[in-house]
């Protein structure tokens, strides 16, 4: 069994490295970074790239899939694909959770190619304004600095995979929501969720509540297997 990590939009595996070395089993970090091309790609979806990492990776219902933020929103269609367990944490299945000031997408590819949003100074603008004193305020600046740094046409592809529609209806529930109820990104899950301190960075800031529900699940995964 093997567990695999998704990071969040801008986020690299080291949003990970507070839960990982808590949990057992072989470990695959994946990279959107690196993963999605530094070019358009207009019609790109989260399905279809769901559809790329499960071939990529040979991902199979043997394995686990444990994502953060956007990266539990492609756990989910990785599920739908290959009916593998996963775990969402600070996630989503409605789309109408995710906090957006905008769902124009005209407009977010422009701002972002034109750094309108993604500078220095909105950085310590939302930092002060929502994690100032609080123990995430340091991941939240690296994965801004991510975004200010990193290619855009890369940045506008994770936006695709966030709001580019999907035509197939996806059914499949996640094996276990994890979700702080103080997160400002993504709002609480209507469903049934294992609630944690912290905000959206509770696995980071909060691993030692985090890993229980995620060890339980594992514990379950495997004596079925």
């Amino acid at each position: 069994m093997r567990l695999i990590f998704i990071p969040g939009f801008g986020e690299d595996e080291s949003v990970f490295e507070k839960l990982h070395p808590h949990l057992p089993g072989e470990k695959v970090f994946l990279d959107n970074w690196s993963l999605l091309p530094d070019r358009e790609m207009r019609g790109l979806n989260v399905l279809q790239y769901s559809a790329d990492l499960v071939r990529q990776f040979n991902i199979t219902e043997e394995d686990v899939v444990i994502g953060h933020s956007m990266g539990g929103w492609i756990a989910w269609h990785i599920k739908h694909l290959v009916y593998c367990p996963i775990v969402q944490i600070a996630s989503w299945t409605d789309p109408g959770k995710v906090v957006a000031p905008t769902r124009n997408l005209p407009l977010i590819f422009w701002a972002t190619k034109k750094k309108v949003v993604l500078n220095h100074l909105v950085k310590k603008l939302t930092v002060w304004k929502y994690y100032k004193g609080k123990p995430s305020m340091e991941v939240y600046r690296h994965v801004f600095e991510n975004m200010v740094q990193g290619n855009k046409d890369n940045v506008n592809n994770q936006f695709r995979l966030i709001f580019n529609p999907v035509r197939e209806k996806v059914q499949e529930s996640p094996d276990l929501r994890i979700h702080a109820r103080a997160d400002t990104i993504v709002r609480f899950p209507d469903e049934s969720t294992f609630e944690v301190p912290g905000d959206h960075f509770c696995l980071y800031t909060y691993p030692e509540k985090v890993v229980p529900p995620i060890v339980a699940l594992l514990k379950k995964v495997k004596k079925r297997h």
